[in-house]
């Protein structure tokens, strides 16, 4: 390639207006909008339709087994559930193989059949909930508007942010 045009590609994005706009973050939250339809299947095979939870704060705490920080929420997560009946906890995996998610949970000391693990293998609900990294939490309460939106996990903090919101919503 010409040197000249070379230079000439490289010091165009830096003349006035050549930037796109961005988009503003506010406008792509989801916090205080209806919150996306989930339509999964569980891992036993039962349906899971967001919808359907109506009248019920609920958690979807998306993860996959590559993911290091949700070796530790997965188990916060379950406790919480233990604690707490006036929530429900389902755990979305967005492995294309459930048999990785099967094996991630087996290492992690989870039963299918303790918890509520959804399977979004063809990243539906991941991409209409904007899940851009592991694990990213959201928290939709009873009349299905999206209250928290929580992205990672830190052991220091655990789920305080999480237990916040949820003393808060009905």
């Amino acid at each position: 390639m010409n040197r000249a045009l070379l230079m000439l590609m490289m010091a165009a994005p830096l003349s006035a207006g050549a930037y796109p706009e961005m988009i503003p973050l506010e406008e792509t939250s989801l916090i205080g909008r209806a919150a996306p339809e989930v339509d999964l299947k569980t891992l036993g095979g039962e349906a899971f339709v967001l919808s359907e939870a109506k009248g019920e704060p609920v958690v979807l705490a998306f993860w996959a087994s590559w993911c290091g920080p949700c070796r530790k929420e997965m188990p916060a997560l379950m406790e919480l559930q233990a604690a707490r009946d006036d929530v429900r906890i389902v755990m979305v995996n967005v492995d294309r193989d459930r048999r990785d998610a099967q094996r991630f949970l087996s290492q992690v000391g989870i039963s299918p059949e303790d918890a509520e693990i959804a399977l979004d293998s063809e990243a539906v609900a991941l991409g209409e909930y904007g899940v851009m990294s592991m694990p990213t939490t959201f928290l939709v309460d009873g009349s299905g508007v999206v209250k928290l939106h929580k992205v990672g996990y830190s052991t220091e903090k655990g789920l305080v942010e999480l237990i916040a919101a949820l003393d808060g919503v009905k």
